[in-house]
């Protein structure tokens, strides 16, 4: 994960995502000012954005994932090979 200076393109932060270092099919997506990478095999990372960039939480979804995830209103879908999962707030 590499964050860049857009007007002149200095590296701010380069590193690699903890937990989660594989091959990436899907691309990654922003919301809620995170962005969201799915790896081939399952593992979601969550970081903070920003030019100093953190991961907040890595997860395993324990299964082959190929579908770049999708954001409606609070609450993110992530697509396995089996299954669809939906996370958000459920007060809404």
């Amino acid at each position: 994960m590499t964050s860049l200076d857009p007007l002149s393109g200095k590296v701010y932060k380069q590193g690699r995502l903890r937990d989660a270092l594989e091959h990436y099919y899907a691309s990654p997506i922003a919301a809620d000012g995170k962005i969201y990478a799915v790896s081939e095999g399952g593992k979601v990372v969550v970081i903070q954005a920003g030019p100093q960039w953190q991961v907040l939480s890595p997860s395993d979804l324990g299964e082959d994932t190929y579908a770049t995830p999708a954001v409606a209103g609070n609450h993110i879908y992530l697509r396995t090979m089996s299954t669809l999962y939906c996370f958000g707030n459920l007060q809404d």
